[in-house]
């Protein structure tokens, strides 16, 4: 009961960070000796000390360490990035056992840091739970299925319209639920909107609202090259992706395909990196994704206002939530239900 004491408490210490961890995983460490906790240590921000040296950090005399025990949500790791290794710098403490929450998916750490501490002749315990992938779901579906893991995003009224009449923007979400919006768009790496809405909505598709030392990556789905001589195919750190190679040979910043799909434009973006990606519409680019069955969350933000019936509908066609997937959690922001589904699969 203790070890799951233990790492729950590193498990909410990991939450803190939010998003701030950028495509780094979020990960929390608890130091106990004696059934007393020494210190509780997360990783921060992207670039910033691991959850393991945050921890170290916190321990005024360092001679309590030898023989204490640290609970980690994720493998410790054992290369040297922007920090030096965890797994390397642990060794020098004398620690007796370290607990850890789940090893790390990706192939720079996976077990080498597990096996460099036992091979010191540290007691490792590996948690036989997915701690780290609940904390981290699009950096483990990344480096488990090297795509991106993808998330839809939509606002509609009571009667399941995203806007008053088709070619018209049309607003419905209060300003509490568009600081939502964009903490959520804070977690991603890439956003992603059709030629239609970045026509119409003319969206700057960055974080707003809230902090972040990041923005993701303005991905536009342009197929027969409708953004050609517009600001939106300008701006910086635009992705185009089209099927038009005159457009895609006009600009630097345009991406030929000669089929654009829903897997061709994750296949692009997981090759450049990119773990998360948040697909915002239109409606026609939703529909797509749903029936590719390419994506692995939707969150719907369902208003209670109502449009009118020759507005577009969500999905371009009327959302049936069971079809999209389990409803995983609802939270009530001003007059907006948020709805977060999964597909079964997940």
């Amino acid at each position: 009961m203790k070890d799951n004491e233990y790492m729950q408490m590193a498990i909410e210490a990991a939450k803190q960070a939010q998003w701030r961890t950028w495509k780094n995983p979020r990960v929390g460490a608890v130091i106990v000796k004696a059934d007393t906790v020494l210190a509780v240590g997360y990783h921060h921000q992207y670039g910033d000390v691991h959850a393991e040296i945050d921890a170290y950090q916190q321990v005024t005399d360092k001679n309590q360490l030898v023989g204490a025990t640290i609970y980690v949500t994720l493998e410790p790791c054992a290369h040297t990035g922007k920090q030096p290794s965890c797994a390397s710098e642990m060794l020098a403490w004398v620690l007796k056992r370290v607990v850890v929450g789940q090893i790390d998916p990706n192939p720079l750490v996976t077990m080498h840091g597990i096996e460099r501490l036992r091979k010191a002749g540290v007691q490792v315990d590996i948690w036989r739970t997915p701690v780290s992938e609940v904390i981290n779901p699009a950096f483990h579906y990344f480096f488990t299925h090297q795509l991106p893991y993808v998330t839809l995003k939509v606002a509609q009224s009571f009667n399941g319209k995203i806007n008053g009449a088709p070619d018209e923007a049309t607003k419905i979400t209060t300003a509490e639920v568009d600081v939502d919006s964009h903490r959520l768009r804070a977690y991603q790496q890439a956003i992603v909107v059709g030629s239609a809405t970045a026509l119409i909505d003319q969206p700057s598709l960055a974080v707003r609202n809230v902090s972040t030392d990041h923005q993701p990556l303005r991905v536009i789905i342009d197929r027969r090259g409708r953004l050609a001589g517009t600001d939106q195919v300008h701006q910086p750190n635009t992705l185009v992706i089209t099927e038009n190679e005159m457009f895609a040979a006009q600009y630097e910043q345009v991406q030929y395909q000669a089929t654009v799909t829903p897997q061709s434009v994750r296949q692009l973006l997981g090759g450049l990196g990119i773990q998360a990606m948040l697909v915002e519409g239109g409606s026609e680019l939703h529909a797509a994704f749903v029936a590719a069955q390419a994506y692995q969350t939707v969150v719907v933000y369902q208003t209670t206002t109502v449009l009118p019936n020759d507005g577009l509908s969500s999905f371009a066609r009327d959302a049936v939530f069971a079809s999209l997937g389990n409803i995983s959690d609802v939270t009530t922001i001003d007059n907006t239900l948020k709805i977060t589904l999964k597909p079964e699969e997940q």
